[in-house]
């Protein structure tokens, strides 16, 4: 290459790279965050004007990270408090029930005679000061924890489940051997009277230095813009046994969630707080009953046909739980859903219920 040739050379990189700085620092100075770029990073909720003051920008923080248990954006170090599933009561006399409104995550599913119970898992830190009241664990509820590698909170338990939490070594936490972290409120009808308080089951988890999560979490994802929801309201109406047990999920289009409605009335707990959820999934699941006192085997590792609601939509779809190891995950097109952060409620039924969707 002779001299002028590279002269031209040169000059003509220098003039690319002096192009190209000045496109990147252009580029940075009017950089607007996608909703595409949201979903891979951790963002807060303040905001910072852009080309257009009229626009808001999430900010970028480094110490925001999603929770585990229910993708609720917290401080780093805050992500993955040990899950506690507690086995809350859902008879009639034991109503209203004590800090379901602040669970991250809930299960129902019946016990016996049409009466469901509610696996209702605690993993945020938050301090609650009564839950409750508290009844007897299940086999199934048991593969359940075991899938979250949770504290079982119970009051005793059928004989399979008590076998089941032994023979597997689930951390348990049961009434008749822990009764001094327990108590029974002289107000109520037994046995729908047993409770307990955040402050207790965090001091029993110091003592088996249980304070870190072990699961794999859900996938989680930013709430749909209010202007993509559905205009008109929609429920989703579960058809358990007993109309004292006929749960309605109404839609609330203005904070995109989910309000309950139990036998017909707005559904609140013990303070007077609203339940809602950002997600509402119904799971199918084959069950029959196997003894004289009307107890179920639910079939609960496998597969089967589920129902997800986020957003106003409600989306045909499947539940796998491949082993009793391994957590439910629940699936759209074969690909694994990705819920709203919040708490996610489960409604697991019959495959001959009757759910509606309207």
């Amino acid at each position: 290459m002779n001299n002028n040739v590279k002269i031209v050379f040169f000059v003509v990189l220098f003039l690319i790279l002096i192009a190209f700085g000045s496109f990147w620092l252009f580029d940075r100075k009017h950089n607007k965050i996608t909703s595409s770029t949201i979903g891979r990073i951790d963002v807060a909720t303040s905001t910072e004007s852009a080309l257009d003051e009229s626009v808001e920008v999430p900010v970028v923080r480094a110490s925001q990270v999603r929770r585990n248990i229910d993708g609720v954006y917290v401080a780093k170090g805050q992500e993955n408090p040990y899950p506690v599933a507690v086995m809350i009561d859902n008879h009639k006399d034991a109503r209203p029930a004590s800090g379901i409104a602040k669970a991250n995550l809930v299960i129902e599913a019946e016990a016996e005679g049409g009466v469901t119970r509610y696996f209702a898992v605690f993993a945020s830190g938050e301090k609650i000061d009564e839950i409750g009241p508290i009844r007897s664990a299940r086999p199934y509820f048991v593969d359940w924890a075991e899938g979250l590698s949770a504290l079982y909170v119970h009051v005793g338990g059928s004989p399979d489940a008590l076998n089941k939490i032994i023979n597997d070594r689930v951390y348990d936490m049961n009434e008749f051997y822990k009764g001094k972290y327990f108590w029974r409120d002289t107000t109520r009808k037994k046995p729908h009277n047993v409770y307990i308080s955040s402050n207790n089951l965090n001091e029993y988890l110091e003592t088996k230095k249980l304070s870190v999560g072990d699961f794999i979490p859900w996938q989680f994802k930013d709430d749909e813009l209010k202007e993509n929801l559905p205009a008109t309201s929609s429920a989703i109406k579960i058809n358990y046994r007993g109309k004292d047990f006929i749960v309605e999920w109404k839609f609330d289009r203005e904070n995109n969630n989910y309000v309950r409605h139990l036998g017909g009335e707005i559904y609140k707990d013990r303070t007077d707080a609203i339940v809602t959820a950002k997600n509402v999934v119904v799971q199918y699941a084959k069950a029959i009953v196997y003894d004289d006192k009307s107890r179920l085997d639910m079939t609960v590792i496998g597969t089967g046909k589920a129902l997800i609601c986020r957003d106003g939509i409600c989306e045909q779809g499947t539940w796998q739980k491949k082993t009793k190891k391994d957590r439910t995950r629940f699936f759209i097109y074969d690909m694994e859903v990705a819920f709203n952060a919040g708490l996610t409620w489960v409604n697991v039924v019959r495959p001959y219920y009757k759910v509606e969707v309207n």
